[in-house]
């Protein structure tokens, strides 16, 4: 099976301030145009897909150890967010999702 018939997930880091969840996923030669960001209350999934191109005058030297092909990574959240509101820009290879979490003295009475 060749590498880029394989699905991966990107690396991924998670992070939480006071009023947001923010996950970074490493996402180098990825453009934005080929992920979907889909999130839930208490989860997000990146899907999306590392087209390899190469030049016809290249020839491979050693094994890539470069992610091409499917990408799906699904994370479940340690607090509800505002679905409507969360946020994502991919710079320099860094998938950056912000998620506003939900006001929990907002929804005590609910």
């Amino acid at each position: 099976m060749k590498q880029e018939d394989k699905t991966w997930c990107p690396a991924i880091e998670f992070n939480e301030t006071d009023r947001d969840l923010v996950l970074k996923a490493e996402l180098p030669g990825v453009e934005i145009k080929d992920l979907n960001i889909s999130a839930e209350p208490e989860s997000v999934a990146i899907s999306g897909i590392h087209d390899h191109h190469t030049l016809s005058t290249e020839k491979e030297l050693i094994p890539s150890q470069l992610h091409y092909g499917q990408l799906e990574c699904n994370v479940d959240l340690p607090a509800k967010i505002q679905v409507n509101h969360v946020r994502a820009e991919l710079v320099q290879g860094v998938l950056t999702i912000t998620m506003p979490k939900v006001n929990i003295a907002s929804t005590a009475g609910i």
